[in-house]
């Protein structure tokens, strides 16, 4: 967690620069959606997991904590879907930022109401 915690503070502050200096930020950006929606699905992870059988109880009025772990485990992976998976984004760094060959598609000439269906 510390090491993707440094690299994400680090991507920030390039960010950062990059708006006080008037320019538009990058696609880096996408690095910090990654690793701030696993490390959000990580913590809720070992939350749920150390309040033993309390875990599985989503109720405020019974769980400790009002349930915050419980229901922050429910929404953590649709933060992963929300703004571009996380399939998509690695695609973004790969071909933006680390400037890697885009992937072979067969079908990049062809409409999209002409793909085969089925």
């Amino acid at each position: 967690w510390y090491v993707a915690a440094q690299g994400y503070k680090l991507t920030k502050f390039r960010t950062q620069t990059a708006l006080s200096r008037g320019e538009t930020p990058g696609p880096e950006n996408s690095i910090g959606k990654i690793i701030t929606a696993n490390h959000l699905q990580d913590i809720c992870n070992s939350a749920i997991e150390m309040q033993d059988h309390y875990g599985i109880i989503n109720d405020p009025d019974v769980a400790p904590a009002d349930a915050i772990f419980q229901q922050s485990f429910m929404w953590a992976p649709g933060l992963r879907i929300a703004g571009g998976t996380d399939e998509i984004l690695k695609n973004i760094i790969a071909e933006r930022v680390l400037g890697l060959p885009q992937d072979v598609r067969v079908d990049k000439t062809v409409a999209f109401d002409e793909l085969k269906q089925g």
